[in-house]
């Protein structure tokens, strides 16, 4: 048997030494996690919450090794008594200041619980409006890439809306009204092939999905193209002005860029009773 103080003291370092090789053992299961790229939705979404549970845990780790310490250096330095006193002085004192610190743990907590987000997703947060992928998820912060490599720290209890893209991109339609069902084609092609030239970046390039004839001598000529969320300038702007000036003389109505969520659109129509 160890004697008194020695005892706490060994279990204090164990506590620590514990709370190290947990936290090395966590990060390098993250990082292999980080390195799969899973081929389906569903595997991926089983991916992004494994990967939010090793973060969170990760993170909680120093927080706890600390509390330990605080502990066992009050158990270490006062007597058993006071440090019982001690010790609960400590976090009264603690809770009171740090009542931010204790609402973001609380607003984390109830993120995870209601799984507004996770380690992977594309998310915008209210009211800072910061945009990114979700790099870490922790107990007191988010961490926040954006695509030009910013990082964003929000605390968890600044975050009021999350806005989250399921997919983590956007798919946008396009349609055109031709003369000329070639050109029409030759257009979105066009645009393809330069799309992935200077800052244009597509994570689908534009392609032509659907060509059928409407009317005497008029075209539609559909087409699709994705692109990461806050680079819908590309499907929006440059797209149509690209195509239009392409196939100017050929185009019956300037070209029709949108994009809609098909599940969404179901449940609404299934909702809404059309008289």
């Amino acid at each position: 048997m160890l004697a008194y103080p020695y005892d706490r003291l060994v279990w204090g370092t164990a506590a620590i030494v514990l709370g190290v090789v947990l936290g090395r053992a966590l990060r390098w299961i993250g990082r292999n996690l980080e390195a799969r790229h899973p081929g389906e939705e569903r595997e991926l979404v089983r991916l992004r919450r494994a990967e939010t549970i090793i973060i969170l845990l990760g993170t909680a780790i120093p927080y706890v090794t600390s509390i330990v310490v605080i502990v066992v250096l009050a158990s270490l330095f006062l007597p058993p008594a006071a440090a019982i006193g001690g010790s609960a002085l400590l976090v009264l004192i603690v809770g009171f200041a740090a009542q931010r610190f204790l609402m973001d743990i609380v607003a984390g907590m109830l993120i995870v619980l209601e799984r507004w987000y996770g380690v992977g997703d594309f998310i915008m947060v209210e009211p800072a409006k910061a945009a990114g992928v979700v790099e870490q998820f922790g107990l007191r912060t988010t961490v926040l890439r954006s695509l030009n490599g910013d990082r964003v720290y929000a605390p968890n209890s600044q975050i009021i809306t999350a806005v989250r893209s399921p997919h983590g991109y956007r798919r946008y339609s396009i349609e055109l009204l031709v003369t000329d069902p070639e050109e029409g084609q030759r257009a979105i092609q066009r645009v393809a092939r330069r799309a992935p030239t200077g800052e244009a970046r597509f994570l689908r390039a534009p392609e032509v999905s659907e060509v059928r004839e409407v009317g005497e001598g008029t075209w539609l000529v559909r087409g699709h193209a994705a692109v990461a969320p806050t680079m819908e300038w590309l499907a929006e702007s440059f797209l149509p002005a690209e195509i239009k000036a392409r196939a100017g003389e050929y185009l019956l109505a300037d070209p029709i860029v949108y994009t809609i969520d098909e599940e969404a659109l179901s449940r609404y129509q299934r909702r809404v009773l059309v008289r």
